[in-house]
């Protein structure tokens, strides 16, 4: 049933994006056996992460007091206490820029279509990403073409929510800098982005100023068989707030 849902979630919403405007070719077919649906995001865990996440458990009849409860019916609802960004999560432009697109606003069109992975597995741990191996991987992949997603395959996926994962390669200016000007339209990591123990935030600042968000904690890698693929990443629609867990879900088609 989960499943089933899921599949209609998906193609849904494949359904609206593809309405915005003659941007893409026609959706996949989930429905014929020959699609794979592959989940890049990481399941949560209340009171587990490294930052603050709960939920709490509450009657449907506390929040409606009109609800008729069955007997012995199961109806409940969740309060939610939660650190925005947490998980598999998106950082739109509000995130350092006051001016910037919430994720009330931001372009959906942006948040899905072709995506291509970068294999950077070889670069070493806590090292800088440089220019040079992010054109090395391109290469590898067929090249970027403008309006792409670039999913960064580091690796360390794996090592989510352990000490290693602080181990991860993060991304040089530079690196960053050759990627917006490929003309990406929103990039997608399972390692750091900056410096480590950086603040100035360099390498948000020059995706987000020119409107590229970034999906960070991404996973699923392993279970990707295609370098390109198609990609959907919708956030909830939250005025005032720049960034939030959410679900990624990466398409491919024989």
């Amino acid at each position: 049933m989960y499943r089933r849902f899921t599949n209609f979630y998906v193609y849904f919403m494949i359904g609206v994006v593809f309405t915005i405007g003659n941007v893409y070719a026609q959706p996949p077919d989930i429905s014929k056996n020959t699609v794979k649906i592959i989940d890049m995001s990481h399941v949560l865990y209340p009171g587990k992460e490294s930052r603050k996440f709960t939920i709490d458990m509450v009657g449907a009849d506390e929040v409606n007091p009109n609800v008729i409860r069955l007997k012995n019916q199961w109806y409940i609802m969740h309060n939610i206490n939660l650190v925005s960004h947490i998980g598999t999560h998106i950082e739109v432009p509000y995130h350092i820029l006051r001016d910037g697109d919430d994720l009330a606003r931001f372009p959906l069109e942006n948040l899905c279509g072709e995506a291509v992975v970068l294999d950077l597995r070889e670069c070493s741990p806590g090292s800088a990403i440089t220019v040079k191996q992010i054109e090395i991987s391109a290469q590898k992949a067929g090249g970027i073409k403008r309006g792409d997603i670039v999913l960064c395959n580091s690796g360390y996926a794996r090592h989510y929510g352990t000490t290693e994962y602080n181990q991860a390669p993060y991304f040089s200016n530079e690196a960053i800098e050759w990627l917006v000007n490929k003309g990406m339209k929103m990039m997608a990591i399972d390692s750091k982005l900056e410096v480590p123990g950086s603040e100035e935030h360099e390498n948000h600042h020059t995706l987000l100023d020119n409107g590229i968000p970034v999906i960070e904690n991404i996973t699923g890698f392993d279970r990707l068989t295609r370098i390109r693929v198609q990609l959907y990443a919708f956030p909830i629609a939250v005025k005032g707030l720049e960034s939030f867990p959410l679900r990624v879900v990466a398409i491919e088609e024989d």
